[in-house]
């Protein structure tokens, strides 16, 4: 579906401007504007820090009968978020207007009213990948190689278009159908720029989550975002092929060091096909000069095959 086909209304600050007093804003207040503008809030599948995001409904004020059209709602509250989600909620709302790829989440509309952000984007109906692991305690071989060939997709879709996602993980993995996923939460989304001399942009914000992040991230040195993205993208498909984590992250200067050693196990008894395993050598490599980049990913053989 391509951006604003709903006739969503695009980025705006809202009817009621920003300069009220913060004190007279809530959720509430918020949803019955929206109420009034014909999206229908409905119940929260989610929820961070500084967000919820909410299962909502659009049907245009003059289309008064009809199913309307199923979306997703985050709704920031800035308020609530710190002087470094308020520096990257910028870079966010780039990014998200800026890629249009079927395996990443689209936006429709981003609207502001007082300090909250109200966040338009696709449904996805069936939760995400790390709830779908767990239920089923491991992915196939071969639906875990039909998720991971989409997710490569969009990852090399972003890359190419400048951007790197710096959060990979299997909870910003949704599923909007059993066979169809899309990435999602560009919270810490990064346009970089072109590389020079051979070598990308590098990146200083240390952001991401400690399972999915690499070595050179977690030790706070100047880091290639892209190369970063390649490390969580092979966390990601050892947690499909396995069920469980490559690291353990409840110590970051021991993670650190098993990443290091590339000390990381597989469950007794499961027996996977060597060319997982050699890709997934590659991705979660120490080494960044010789860590796989996407293109490499995508014409692996295992991935084509």
């Amino acid at each position: 579906m391509e951006k604003n086909s709903t006739c969503l209304p695009k980025i705006g600050t809202g009817s009621l401007g920003v300069a009220e007093a913060q004190s007279t804003w809530s959720r509430m207040r918020v949803k019955n504007i929206l109420n009034a503008k014909g999206y229908i809030v409905g119940r929260c599948i989610g929820s961070g820090s500084y967000s919820k995001v909410y299962q909502a409904v659009y049907r245009p004020v003059l289309l008064e009968t009809g199913p309307g059209h199923a979306i997703a709602l985050k709704l920031i509250d800035r308020r609530r978020t710190s002087k470094d989600y308020e520096r990257l909620l910028p870079r966010e709302t780039v990014a998200m207007l800026a890629l249009n790829h079927p395996n990443i989440v689209s936006v429709m509309s981003i609207q502001e009213y007082g300090p909250f952000v109200c966040v338009f984007m696709d449904f996805c109906r069936c939760g995400d990948l790390l709830q779908y692991v767990q239920v089923r305690k491991r992915i196939s071989e071969r639906r875990s190689k039909l998720f991971f060939r989409q997710l490569v997709r969009a990852v090399q879709y972003m890359h190419d278009q400048g951007f790197c996602h710096r959060d990979i993980k299997c909870e910003n993995v949704l599923l909007a159908s059993q066979d169809y996923v899309k990435l999602t939460d560009f919270s810490f989304a990064k346009q970089c720029s072109e590389p020079k001399r051979g070598a990308s942009e590098l990146s200083t914000t240390y952001c991401g989550s400690i399972a999915y992040t690499a070595p050179e991230v977690l030790k706070g040195i100047p880091y290639d975002p892209k190369a970063h993205d390649m490390w969580s993208l092979g966390c990601v498909l050892f947690i499909m092929v396995t069920g469980t984590m490559p690291f353990d992250e409840s110590n970051i200067a021991i993670t650190i060091g098993h990443q290091e050693r590339k000390q990381y196990g597989y469950p007794p008894g499961l027996k996977l096909n060597p060319a997982i395993l050699d890709l997934i050598d590659r991705m979660i490599e120490p080494d960044v000069s010789v860590r796989a980049t996407i293109g490499q990913v995508a014409e692996d053989s295992w991935v084509l095959v």
